[in-house]
């Protein structure tokens, strides 16, 4: 018999066991049911009621107790021999002034430390009701930074929307809770009383105070800033905003920095590596049980994963950001979690924020390259539904139809449209109000309900203006100067700057600081030190301290009561200089 037909039939044999080794390993595709993790509006009360609870001191171990329902963020205070170190300080004094009371009656002694597990205000804004003569107060490298920021060139974009997320104007019974705590009390963090740290570290610090160790591990994640506490001998977590019992907050609509998911869940990695026996949040109620605890930490941190991984994987196969919001869910396992609920967080938000963060605002669909103005689209499209009569019947027969969601899509046509037309009071604007309403009557999420509501309560009664916040001097002295360059040059008024070329010089007799600022082509550059090149000559040069100047900046000293005590001194033209400074917004 020939040999080459033997060879055929051997590769065949090969390729036939080949064939059926592959089909035997290789796992069959099951199609995996994505949900999300939302609940019906009418379990947003027990929610409240199971996860935050009315205040109270709650015992987590002989030496740590919990006080959770006061504020939006639990307080934790650690008994040692040589005094109290307290995790956490509420949002305001007038908040914290109770809980200290509380804690303290059941735990008296001094305050020897405090700890911040990050910089937001509901951790940081009570700090002046406990600090004593001698606390330390620890918090990560980060915190300085990341507290300005928020203080900062947006801090009136963040407060208008901090304020519409946490429903300023909303009715309690709209709005029991603010899903991770008690309602926040805006008025009152207004007159904040943070103290800044007087430790730092990056990595990680071991202390030990009054015979107790407290391990303090830095760990990004709803914050840069953030830091979680181990107490190895209590085998107690103090877990901070990293994770608390709903879908974490991996964007909030007020406005931040991304927030770094893959730090994030290195951080729960981490956390998972203690095993401790008892979860404590910053907000939320604790868990207890090795078990439990390990099984929420790794629930919390695979459900980040899922989205991240799928905001991934369909933005390489070309999906527009809006698909990938409207597609990506949870599989099963992690939507029926009750951590994972979507009463804070929430998964499309945070599947369009992972796409922004790392592919940025375009999503590959060419027309956003050139899109028609928002004016000009809008008019085309009423002009292509029949106008805006037409538009406006559709409209109210959606709302009237239960379709709300459809509703505020034809409305927001209108007020592109038409922005006056949306006046508050007006027939448009109460209609869309209407709308609104319908769309948070289903809504569980409390930062979505929120900003919902308190939308619609804009349209109906007009804004509210903005409350500048009290500026309370030991928080004012310690900020840097350069912070408050930094943000003059945001206030710069380019009309009043056109076709200016000029410059400023600045120098701080008690830091040694020195600051150009130059004003051209209507933008104002700040420069730390000596002039670049091409700078024109100063107009004046401003001698001062920083103290001083701090005071002008925030409109608590006007620039002649300091130019007559000889605590602000110009060397050139004074009515040139006060011509300079004019050309920005709200003075200096």
């Amino acid at each position: 018999m020939p040999r080459r037909p033997l060879w055929l039939a051997a590769l065949l044999l090969l390729a036939l066991a080949g064939g059926a080794v592959y089909w035997l390993v290789t796992p069959a595709r099951t199609a995996v049911p994505l949900v999300r993790g939302q609940v019906p509006p009418e379990r947003l009360a027990a929610h409240c009621d199971g996860a935050i609870g009315p205040p109270r001191i709650e015992p987590i171990t002989d030496r740590v107790l919990l006080a959770i329902g006061h504020d939006l963020a639990s307080t934790i205070l650690i008994r040692t021999d040589i005094g109290n170190v307290i995790v956490d300080v509420g949002m305001s004094p007038a908040r914290a002034a109770p809980v200290r009371e509380a804690l303290l009656a059941a735990s008296p002694g001094p305050v020897v430390a405090i700890v911040y597990t990050h910089s937001h205000i509901d951790h940081v804004g009570g700090a002046s009701a406990w600090v004593e003569p001698g606390t330390e107060i620890w918090a990560t490298d980060a915190f300085l930074d990341h507290f300005i920021k928020q203080y900062g060139a947006f801090r009136r974009a963040e407060a208008r929307r901090g304020a519409a997320q946490f429903g300023a104007h909303v009715a309690e019974d709209s709005l029991p809770c603010s899903a991770l705590g008690r309602r926040a009390d805006l008025d009152a963090a207004l007159s904040t009383g943070v103290r800044f740290p007087t430790r730092t570290f990056t990595g990680a610090q071991d202390l030990t105070i009054g015979g107790v160790r407290i391990h303090l591990r830095e760990a990004h994640g709803e914050t840069h800033d953030q830091l979680f506490v181990h107490l190895p001998d209590e085998d107690v977590l103090l877990a901070g905003d990293n994770f608390y019992r709903a879908f974490p907050n991996l964007y909030t609509l007020r406005g931040t920095s991304p927030r770094p998911i893959d730090a994030w869940i290195a951080s729960l990695d981490a956390m998972r590596r203690l095993e401790p026996a008892h979860l404590v949040p910053s907000h939320t109620a604790p868990i207890a049980g090795e078990a439990d605890v390990l099984a929420a930490l790794t629930r919390y941190r695979d459900a980040i994963q899922w989205v991240r991984d799928r905001v991934i994987e369909r933005a390489n196969e070309g999906h527009s950001i809006d698909r990938i919001a409207a597609e990506v869910g949870l599989p099963p396992a992690l939507a029926d979690a009750p951590e994972l609920a979507e009463l804070y967080g929430q998964v499309d938000w945070s599947a369009r924020a992972i796409y922004g963060e790392r592919l940025g605002w375009f999503d590959e669909r060419p027309e956003a390259l050139a899109p028609l103005p928002p004016a000009e689209r809008a008019r085309r499209f009423l002009d292509a539904m029949g106008g805006p009569e037409a538009v406006r019947a559709r409209a109210q027969k959606a709302l009237e139809g239960g379709d709300p969601r459809w509703a505020a899509e034809l409305y927001a046509l209108l007020r592109d449209h038409d922005p006056q037309s949306m006046s508050s009071g007006t027939p448009d604007a109460l209609a869309l109000a209407g709308a609104l309403e319908a769309i948070a009557a289903g809504t569980a999420n409390t930062n979505g309900r929120g900003y919902l509501l308190e939308t619609a309560h804009r349209l109906r009664h007009g804004e509210a203006p903005l409350t500048a916040p009290a500026i309370d001097p030991a928080v004012l002295d310690a900020l840097p100067v350069a912070h408050f360059f930094a943000v003059m040059a945001t206030r710069l008024d380019p009309e009043l700057a056109a076709g200016v070329h000029e410059s400023a010089r600045f120098h701080f007799t008690d830091t040694g600081e020195r600051f150009v600022v130059t004003v051209r082509h209507g933008i104002a550059e700040v420069v730390a030190g000596d002039p670049l090149p091409g700078t024109p000559e100063p107009i004046a040069a401003v001698t001062t301290t920083t103290g001083t100047w701090r005071r002008l900046a925030t409109d608590l000293l006007s620039p002649l009561a300091a130019a007559t005590s000889g605590d602000l001194q110009i060397a050139g033209d004074p009515l040139a200089f006060r011509r300079f400074t004019a050309r920005f917004r709200r003075g200096l």
